[in-house]
């Protein structure tokens, strides 16, 4: 037995599944509430598509993207946005910033604590962005600068977890009533595909790879059951990179969704099955945003 919030079929295109799940959170982020949008499954079950999507059917990223502007727009006479966008990948469990041109230079990004946005990436660089179309091109430059390989199972696999962050400053344009600046932070988080290890080719790289990915995963899947218990004291955020810096979108100050992602195929059943549980027990978290 499972418990699920929504489920979609084969049928359900991306727009579907952003106006029901995505389209919420990210017209409360414009309210200066914290959100966050997980993408979780194995490679080759769509994650990365339903993120992305392409030129002729647009992701969740772009999607939530166009929304925020849009709500600028009608705004437009009350109050004053700013808006910065940041991308980032952990890869082996270091952080690169995929803004950079240069992947050579960059060392192991560390973590900071912001005052505004909680846990974040010192030396992380934050665009600004006045349009839709300013932050599509960042968007599709960092994906260039993204660690794809080919495997046995897929022949463009995303070895990385990305965060694409976008971070809004709200400020009033009518001062009578006191001048209040309002902070929100919108998470969209694209996991590498969890997978058996014997999936794979047995290049040493691909296997390394492999085991990182999966070890983030699990850190991230005990997070979630500690998390689920509600009982527990310790919940081992530090464990893991990914899990640090979205501490506060899994079990803190943030409207999250997690969207998991199965594949109908019978030789995935027990990949299918893990992420069944995994998406199950998440469901059951209840995060408190103020």
């Amino acid at each position: 037995m499972f418990n699920f919030d929504t489920c979609f079929g084969p049928e359900a295109g991306t727009p579907k599944i952003y106006h029901d799940v995505v389209r919420p959170i990210t017209k409360d982020a414009l309210d200066g509430f914290n959100g966050s949008i997980f993408m979780y499954g194995q490679t080759t079950s769509g994650k990365t598509y339903t993120m992305l999507g392409s030129e002729d059917s647009p992701g969740i990223l772009p999607c939530a993207v166009r929304d925020i502007f849009n709500g600028i727009r009608k705004e437009k006479d009350t109050f004053e946005y700013t808006i910065h966008v940041s991308y980032l990948e952990i890869y082996n469990e270091n952080i690169h910033d995929l803004f950079c041109r240069d992947r050579s230079q960059q060392n192991d990004l560390k973590f900071i604590n912001d005052p505004h946005h909680g846990v974040a990436v010192q030396g992380l660089m934050r665009q600004q962005v006045k349009t839709f179309e300013q932050a599509m091109i960042l968007m599709h430059f960092g994906e260039e600068q993204r660690v794809y390989k080919e495997t046995n199972i897929h022949d463009h696999s995303s070895r990385s977890h990305t965060i694409f962050r976008i971070q809004i400053q709200k400020k009033p344009l009518n001062k009578s009533g006191g001048l209040k600046i309002i902070y929100s932070t919108l998470n969209l988080v694209d996991l590498a595909g969890s997978e058996r290890l014997n999936e794979f080719d047995t290049k040493s790289d691909i296997q390394g790879e492999t085991q990182y990915i999966n070890k983030s995963l699990f850190t991230l899947s005990l997070v979630i059951n500690k998390l689920a218990e509600s009982k527990s004291s310790h919940i081992p955020y530090r464990d893991s990179k990914l899990t640090r810096i979205l501490q506060h979108a899994l079990g803190g100050n943030s409207k999250t969704a997690i969207i998991c992602t199965i594949s109908p195929a019978s030789i995935n059943f027990y990949q299918t099955l893990s992420t069944l549980r995994f998406a199950s027990r998440a469901s059951a978290i209840k995060n408190v945003p103020m």
